[in-house]
C-alpha cells in the first residue's frame, strides 16, 4: 500500500491538525487560452488545488503569470477553456450567466484593487448595494452599519468615497464584499493602491475578519510580504503552479 500522503492530506495536517475542514473550492485542471492572430496563447496550463473552509490563501505571481485570469475564473467572472471549478461541490464552469450571478451574489464576495465604490453614494449606501439583488435577511441599512462597524468605520457611515482615505475606501469595499454573507471572499491585489502602513492595516483586517467570521479569504498578489500574511501561498509562474507553501514556509508541493 502506498503510504505517500497526498498534497491535500499534508495540507490538512498543517492547517488544522485536529479537524478535517470542508473543501469549499476544488479547482481541477483549469486551462485558459486566448487567440492572438492565427495562434493561441496559453495563459493557464492546467491549474489544480483545493481550498478549505476558513482558510486565508494567497495566489502569488508576477505580472503576466496568469494569477488575475485564474482569480476571474474561480470567482465566476470568466470561463476556463477546460477544467472545472467546484464551489461546495457544484461546478460553476457549466452554469448559465443567470446561475453564475446567483452564485456570485450568494457565495462569493469580491474586493478589487481600485475599490470600485460608487462615488455618489455614502459608505453605508455602497455596502447596501449588493443587498438589493436577490433576497437577503434583515434590513440593508442595519446590515451595512453592522459591517462598517466591524471594519472600524462606524464613524464614516455618511461619508462618500472622495471624503475617505484609500485605506478607508478599501475597508468599505471589504465590508461590501461581506454584505450578502458569502462563504468566500476573493480579493484582487487588495493592497495594490495603498501605502505600506495602510496595506498592513488592510491585511491585518482580513486576518481578523477571517478569525471572527470563519469565512474563506483568497487574495491575488505579486507581493511576497502580502502573501506572508496568508495560511498558504499558491505560486503561479507561466500559467502553472510552481509551489504551494504553508504559512511556516514549508513547501507541500
Amino acid at each position: 500500500m502506498d503510504d505517500v500522503k497526498t498534497m491535500q492530506e499534508q495540507h490538512i495536517e498543517l492547517f488544522a491538525p485536529d479537524i478535517k475542514s470542508k473543501v469549499v473550492m476544488d479547482v481541477r485542471a483549469i486551462t485558459k487560452s486566448l487567440p492572438l492572430g492565427r495562434e493561441r496563447i496559453d495563459i493557464l496550463k492546467g491549474i489544480s488545488f483545493q481550498i478549505l473552509s476558513g482558510e486565508f490563501v494567497a495566489i502569488v505571481g508576477p505580472s503576466g503569470s496568469g494569477k488575475s485570469t485564474l482569480l476571474g475564473i474561480i470567482a465566476g467572472l470568466d470561463n476556463p477553456t477546460s477544467g472545472q471549478v467546484l464551489i461546495d461541490d457544484v461546478d460553476i464552469t457549466r452554469m448559465s450567466e443567470g446561475q453564475l450571478a446567483t452564485v456570485r451574489n450568494n457565495k462569493i464576495g469580491m474586493v478589487f484593487q481600485a475599490y470600485n465604490l460608487i462615488p455618489t453614494l455614502t459608505a453605508q449606501e455602497n455596502v447596501e448595494v449588493p443587498l438589493y439583488v436577490g433576497k437577503h435577511k434583515g434590513s440593508p441599512s442595519s446590515r451595512a452599519k453592522e459591517l462598517l462597524t466591524l471594519v472600524g468605520l462606524a464613524h464614516r457611515l455618511s461619508h462618500r468615497p472622495s471624503q475617505l482615505s484609500g485605506g478607508e475606501q478599501q475597508r468599505v469595499a471589504i465590508a461590501r464584499s461581506l454584505a450578502t454573507d458569502p462563504a468566500i471572499v476573493i480579493a484582487d491585489e487588495p493592497t495594490g493602491n495603498l501605502d505600506a502602513r495602510n496595506g498592513e492595516n488592510v491585511l491585518s483586517l482580513i486576518a481578523d475578519l477571517r478569525d471572527k467570521t470563519g469565512k474563506t479569504f483568497i487574495i491575488a498578489t505579486h507581493d511576497q510580504n502580502v502573501a506572508s500574511h496568508a495560511d498558504r501561498a499558491i505560486r503561479i509562474v507561466d500559467g502553472l503552479i510552481a509551489s504551494i507553501e504553508s504559512m511556516a514556509g514549508r513547501s507541500i508541493q
